[in-house]
This record gives C-alpha cells, structure tokens and sequence, in this order.
C-alpha cells in the first residue's frame, strides 16, 4: 500500500513540476511574440530586439518579378528590424484599431516552437507563422512567413 501510495505522489508530483515549465515556457514565448506585436506597432526597436533573433533569423518576404511570377525571398531580421523602427509612429486612432491573436501555439521540447497569429493594424489584417526557439535561454523569433489580407 505505501509503495503504490509512493508511486501515485511522485507521479503527481514529477506531473506538477512539468507542468510548471510548459507554463513558464509558454508565458515566456508569449510575452517574446508581445514584444513583437508591441515593438512594432510602438516602433520600439528594443522591445524588437527583444522578440527576434537579429543575427540569423529571417522573413520571407513574397515578391514578384516583372512578369508577375511570385517567388519568396529571405530577408534577415537585422535588415528588417531598424526599418521597422524608424517607421512613421501611427496616430492614436490607429493604435486604438490594433490588435494581437495568437491563434495557436504549439511548445516542443522546451526548445522550439511555433505560433499562428492574427494582428490587425489599423486596416490591415497580417496572419504570421512564426518560427521560435530558446536561444541561450530566451525564447527568439527565428523565422516568419505571413499573409496580408
């Protein structure tokens, strides 16, 4: 009886403690995906630095040739980030019409990770996939591909 008591507490109790890190890895990725959100529309280029990892990570980026055949090209984040930054602040109206979704999230290994997010800017809806991976202990944006609507 005390050896399957024994069992049932460290059951529970190793559960409770996994438990705990998914909680904090996934708080820890949210907030990663907020400095984002709030980096760009603030055009706070550390909270920006924050949320990406500026030396390897990348976007891709549609784009179309003269003849109209599309194709996506990487873009890196550190070429990205300071023309983010040094965009025109958008009026107080446009701020009040922003918002921030994640849609999914999905933590595997404490290591990576990947979300689906919906931001609405003004007038413009952008569904984003991120890519995201601890990275000495930060959660970093590593790669985004996204969709305007």
């Amino acid at each position: 009886m005390q050896k399957k008591l024994f069992t049932i507490v460290l059951f529970v109790l190793s559960f409770s403690l996994m438990s705990q890190k998914k909680n904090n890895d996934t708080q820890s990725v949210i907030t990663t995906i907020e400095n984002y959100f709030y980096g760009y529309i603030e055009r706070d280029i550390d909270k920006l630095n924050t949320a990406f990892d500026i030396e390897n990570g990348t976007m891709k980026i549609l784009s179309k040739d003269k003849d109209g055949k599309e194709s996506f090209q990487n873009e890196y984040f550190k070429n990205i980030i300071p023309k983010w930054a040094t965009k025109d602040a958008m009026s107080p109206e446009t701020l009040k019409k922003c918002s921030l979704k994640i849609l999914n999230l999905d933590i595997t290994e404490d290591t990576m990770g990947v979300a689906k997010i919906e931001m609405k800017l003004g007038k413009a809806t952008y569904i984003d996939m991120l890519c995201l991976q601890k990275l000495n202990g930060d959660w970093k944006i590593t790669n985004k591909f996204y969709l305007a609507k």
